[in-house]
Parts: structure tokens; C-alpha cells; sequence
């Protein structure tokens, strides 16, 4: 979970393989931002398997990693996709290096510094993040997956907005 523009953000995928930091459409509209925030971005993102993404736009915006003592604000420029996948958002490896992140993925967790020589953490929720998986697997085969797919366990935004 990451907070962005006052929500928390769920099923949020650290990718060390992507140079790309991404928001999806339908999180971008929850966010409750318009296309006047947006900044206009003209190439298209190229995926592992190589075929090409239509890109809507950019923005840039401020993003808290962890939270209370394990809380890190950094400015994040992402690109918004008006695909759906079972992610709401990929942080990339480029932020992932501003935050200084150190990976587990074996115990699905990340370290960075923070002030003061203090070590911020996030551990991912086994029990739902197996769930999410679970489910996401059981649409592959399945007509429609094709068009996109979300894990209907988990919200995709929680609503406790700080201001």
C-alpha cells in the first residue's frame, strides 16, 4: 500500500524490472483527478514481451511509502494507463532507487533509510496477497481475460482521506 493524493492505494507491485512508474486509469479517476492535472506525454511504453502501450498522459505526484515512523514522501512522475490489470499501481526501479529500497521478495517486504539512521519497512499481508494471487489465477483460461482482470478481494482504494 502506498498513499497517494489522500488514499491509500492497495495491490501496488514494487517492479525492479520496470523503468516506468504507472497509475491506471480507473485508480487515476478514484484518485478523483481530471485530465487538466495530466501533462502530455507522446511516446508509448513498450512491455517485457515487447508490444507496445498507448500512454494517456503524465503527472507527477506526491507519494507516502509506509506509514506513521516508517512513513517516506517522494514526488513520483507516473505515466497513466487506460488498461486495467490486476495492480492498481507498478512503482518502478527508478523510484525505487530515490527511496534507497531494499527487497525481499522471498519475505515480501522492503527496508529504506529514513531520518536520523532509522530503517523504514513494509510487509506485504501474506494471507491476502496469496488470496489476490489465488484469485487472479483462477480467471486465466476464462472468457474476458483477455479484456483485463482485477482481484475482487482486495479494494482498490481505501477511502480515509486525511486532507
Amino acid at each position: 500500500m502506498v498513499r497517494i493524493n489522500s488514499f491509500n492505494v492497495r495491490r501496488v507491485l514494487l517492479d525492479q524490472g520496470s523503468s516506468a512508474d504507472i497509475i491506471y486509469g480507473d485508480v487515476f479517476d478514484q484518485l478523483g483527478l481530471t485530465d487538466k492535472d495530466l501533462m502530455p506525454y507522446t511516446r508509448t511504453l513498450v512491455g517485457f514481451s515487447g508490444e507496445q502501450v498507448w500512454v494517456r498522459d503524465y503527472l507527477d505526484l506526491d507519494t507516502v511509502f509506509g506509514v506513521d515512523e516508517n512513513a517516506k514522501l517522494l514526488r513520483v512522475r507516473y505515466l497513466v494507463l487506460q488498461v486495467v490489470e490486476s495492480y492498481n499501481v507498478i512503482i518502478g526501479r527508478n523510484t525505487l532507487n530515490r527511496l534507497c529500497a531494499v527487497i525481499s521478495t522471498v519475505h515480501l517486504a522492503v527496508k529504506y533509510p529514513l531520518i536520523f539512521g532509522k530503517v523504514g519497512k513494509i510487509v506485504v499481508d501474506h494471507r491476502r496477497a496469496r488470496k489476490c494471487y489465488n484469485n487472479c489465477l483462477s480467471f486465466y483460461g476464462k472468457k474476458g481475460v483477455g479484456e483485463g482482470h482485477r482481484c475482487h478481494e482486495i479494494k482498490v482504494l481505501e477511502g480515509d482521506q486525511d486532507g
